[in-house]
C-alpha cells in the first residue's frame, strides 16, 4: 500500500482535441484521488492547464511578447484550473489547495523548507494540494523544463512512495510500439534507445524528460508509473499495478 502519491497531469490529459479543457476528464480525475484518500493515502496533484483555460476565456490583444501573452493567460487561466478542481473537490467533501512555485523555491533553502512544511500541513488537514507553476512571474531562468521535472522535485522533496504520470501515451514504447511493462536497472540503456524526444502539441515536456525524470526517481527510491490518463481509472489501475503502462522498479 502507497501512503503519499504525486500525480503530474499533463496538458494534452486534461485537454480535448480542440485546445478547449475536458471537464469529464477532471471529474474522473477527482473521483479517482478521492477514492485513494478515502483509503488513507496521501495525494499531491502537479497539473498543467492553466494557459488552455486562459484561451478559453481570453483572447489578448495588443501583447506582442510571446512570454507575455503567456503570462497574461496563465494568470486568468489559474483562477479557472483551481475553480473547476474547487468546484468538484468541494462535491466529495474535500477542500484543494493552490500551490504555484518557480524553479527558485528549490534552490533557495529556505523556500524549500517552508514549502515543504505547508505541504506536509496540508496533507495532514486532509486537504489536496494542487500544483503548478507559477508562470506570471518565472523568466526563462526560473522556468522549469516542464511539469514532469516539477512533479519530479515534489516527488523528491516530499519523498513519495509513488510517482503517476498521466499523459496521453500508454507508457513507453519499443521499436515495434508495443508498450514496455517494466524498467529497471537492467533494462533502463536499452530501453533509452527507443525513445525519441517528441513533444506534443499541447505541452513543452515530451517522453525523453519523462523517461530521465523516471529512472532518476526509481534511483532514489521512488516508485514510477507512465500511463494513459485518458483511459478510466488510470490513476486507481497504477496503484494496483493494472494500468497498462510502464512501470519503473525503484531501487531499494
Amino acid at each position: 500500500m502507497y501512503k503519499r502519491i504525486i500525480v503530474k497531469v499533463g496538458t494534452g490529459v486534461v485537454s480535448k482535441e480542440s485546445g478547449e479543457l475536458d471537464l469529464n476528464i477532471f471529474r474522473h480525475l477527482v473521483e479517482q484521488v478521492v477514492a485513494l484518500r478515502n483509503k488513507g493515502m496521501e495525494v499531491v496533484i502537479v497539473t498543467s492547464g492553466a494557459v488552455g483555460a486562459g484561451k478559453s476565456v481570453l483572447t489578448p490583444k495588443g501583447i506582442n511578447s510571446e512570454v507575455i501573452r503567456k503570462q497574461v493567460l496563465a494568470a486568468v487561466g489559474q483562477a479557472k484550473l483551481m475553480n473547476i478542481y474547487a468546484d468538484l473537490f468541494s462535491k466529495h467533501g474535500y477542500l484543494c489547495a493552490q500551490v504555484l512555485t518557480t524553479k527558485q523555491d528549490f534552490r533557495d533553502e529556505e523556500h524549500y523548507a517552508n514549502m515543504k512544511n505547508c505541504f506536509k500541513a496540508l496533507l495532514m488537514d486532509s486537504v489536496v494540494p494542487i500544483v503548478n507553476e507559477n508562470d506570471v512571474v518565472a523568466t526563462t531562468e526560473l522556468m522549469f523544463t516542464d511539469n514532469d521535472e516539477l512533479a519530479g522535485l515534489v516527488a523528491t522533496q516530499l519523498e513519495a512512495d509513488l510517482f503517476v504520470i498521466l499523459t496521453t501515451s500508454d507508457g513507453i514504447l519499443d521499436s515495434d510500439k508495443k508498450t514496455i511493462p517494466e524498467i529497471n536497472l537492467s533494462n533502463s540503456a536499452s530501453v533509452s534507445g527507443h525513445i525519441t524526444g517528441e513533444i506534443s502539441a499541447f505541452g513543452r515536456g515530451g517522453m525523453r524528460s519523462k523517461f530521465t525524470i523516471a529512472k532518476q526517481l526509481a534511483k532514489n527510491g521512488i516508485a514510477v508509473y507512465i500511463t494513459n490518463g485518458k483511459k478510466k481509472n488510470a490513476l486507481i489501475h497504477s496503484i494496483d499495478g493494472k494500468a497498462g503502462g510502464t512501470y519503473f522498479a525503484p531501487v531499494t
